[in-house]
This record gives structure tokens, C-alpha cells and sequence, in this order.
């Protein structure tokens, strides 16, 4: 890899919200305006590097094809969505090279990759960068997060794993994080459905990890982020055992380096916060 010329590459967190609905919900159309006007930050990227929460396993899986095409990962609830949350497409390639060099990098650091040749892109992808870059004309390598044996552990292996790829911003490549900055989903359906009020106290967890994404140390960093569950908020915004969109967080923030994290956005879909970072 040469990294001459080449301008780092930023990495962002994003919270893609429920499902497909922030593509075909009416109600939703400001967060469609919110997430288009960021797609700058993509400006002059050669490639992403993309960490979904809806794919989640023991050791790193990688999309290895250089065609993805679509994979509606919610298939199982086809009598219960409309129609056209299965007919969505996205025109973006993969890039095969890409994921043997990430692959190559993660031996390196200790990990067993796995490179996916048949999986497509979940709507961890297909949601968001649908809206930052309709024109799909950036090379997505979809990757997976990390389970651990227990919460902590996924976050330390998350954290590792975010470490692990930083290098790739110094070659022009971005690393994206989609998942939820809060996600109790039984309270979002609640207020989907019931109309009953998001519990509230979510607000001070998006306060505490506002202040751990600004430590610019990243071992400051990291200390802040492996007590996270020792919040008295956190059970409110990820519910034990179901803080799997939390860890593309960590993941995004592992690979910041030494620069303090900014919280470029929020919105706010029924009560609940969906919290966007970059570093």
C-alpha cells in the first residue's frame, strides 16, 4: 500500500434507525434530509470499509466479492413489511482486493478472518449510504462485528478490531460504523405502535459517551468505552444482551487514533435519539 498523496480518510459512526423504515416511512423524511447533507464526508474516499450490527460473529467475516448485490437480512418478516422494503437496490461494487488486504492486515493482529464470497449487503448498507451516496460510486466492503463471551468482551474485541483497520484511512479508505447509538427496540415499537413514551434517562448515556468520544488519548479512550455498560443509563438505551449496534460504535472509535470524536449529528425519532460521529 502506498499512502503518498493520499488524504486520511474518515470514520464515522451512523445510526441507520429501524429497519427499512427510514426509507419508506413519511415520518421519517427529516432523517433522510439529515443523513444527505453529511455526504460530503465521503467526498474523495477510495473505498469503505463498512461494520454491520446485523452481522455478528465470532471472529471476522468479510465480504469478498466484488458484486455483492443486496441481502435482505430481514426476509423473515416478509409478511409483516411492505412490499417495498424488498425491492430496494444499491449500485455500489465490492472490492475483492481490498478484503484480502484486510484480511492479511487482521492475521497480522491476531485475528482468524474470513473471507464471504455469497453474503450481500444488509440494510446496515444499503440504508444509509442510499441517502450519503445514492450514485453508489464507492467500493463497499461490508465486514462484520465481534461477539464476545460476554458484553465487555465484545467491546474490547471491537475496540481491537477498529484499531486493527485504522491504517487503511491513511490509504484513502473510510471506515464506517451503522448501527444505533440507542436501541431498546421494544421501547421504539412501543412508541411505534402504542404511542407510549421512550423511558426516559437515554439522554444521559448520549451524554456519556459524548464525553468518552472527545477523549482525543486513544488508550483514554478505550478505558472510558470498556466501562460503558457501568452506566446507570445503559440498560435503557441497549437493553442487556442486545448491544449489538452498539458495538459498530466501537469499532468507529477503536480506528479514531489520536483525535477526539465529534458528534456531527442527532436525530430524534419518537422520543429516541440516533446519535452520528466522526473522527
Amino acid at each position: 500500500m502506498n499512502s503518498s498523496n493520499v488524504v486520511r480518510a474518515p470514520s464515522l459512526f451512523l445510526s441507520h434507525g429501524t429497519g427499512p423504515f427510514p426509507l419508506l416511512d413519511p415520518e421519517q423524511q427529516s432523517y433522510r434530509e439529515l443523513v444527505r447533507k453529511h455526504a460530503s464526508k465521503l467526498d474523495g474516499v477510495k473505498g469503505i470499509l463498512l461494520f454491520s450490527a446485523h452481522w455478528e460473529t465470532d471472529e471476522p467475516h468479510i465480504t469478498a466479492s466484488n458484486n455483492p448485490g443486496i441481502y435482505y437480512d430481514y426476509e423473515h418478516m416478509r409478511d409483516m413489511l411492505p412490499p417495498a422494503a424488498f425491492e430496494f437496490q444499491y449500485a455500489a461494487s465490492g472490492n475483492a482486493n481490498l478484503a484480502a488486504e484486510v484480511a492479511d492486515r487482521l492475521r497480522d493482529c491476531g485475528f482468524n478472518p474470513i473471507l464471504d464470497y455469497q453474503r450481500g449487503f444488509d440494510h446496515s448498507v444499503y440504508v444509509p449510504m442510499t441517502l450519503l451516496r445514492p450514485q453508489g460510486d464507492i467500493p463497499i466492503v461490508q465486514m462484520s462485528i465481534l461477539r464476545g463471551q460476554n458484553e465487555e468482551d465484545s467491546t474490547q474485541k471491537n475496540i481491537k478490531l477498529g484499531q486493527a483497520v485504522e491504517c487503511f484511512r491513511d490509504e484513502g479508505y473510510a471506515v464506517i460504523g451503522s448501527g444505533g447509538s440507542y436501541h431498546n427496540f421494544h421501547a421504539i415499537a412501543n412508541a411505534f405502535f402504542s404511542n407510549e413514551p421512550i423511558p426516559a434517562g437515554h439522554e444521559k448515556f448520549e451524554k456519556f459517551l459524548l464525553s468518552a468520544a472527545t477523549i482525543a488519548d486513544p488508550v483514554q479512550r478505550e478505558t472510558a468505552l470498556l466501562g460503558w455498560r457501568g452506566h446507570s443509563a445503559s440498560i435503557i438505551a441497549h437493553p442487556v444482551g442486545e448491544a449489538e449496534h452498539f458495538m459498530p460504535f466501537m469499532v468507529v472509535a477503536g480506528s479514531g487514533g489520536n483525535r477526539a470524536g465529534v458528534r456531527f449529528d442527532m436525530f430524534v425519532y419518537r422520543g429516541a435519539p440516533m446519535s452520528f460521529y466522526s473522527w
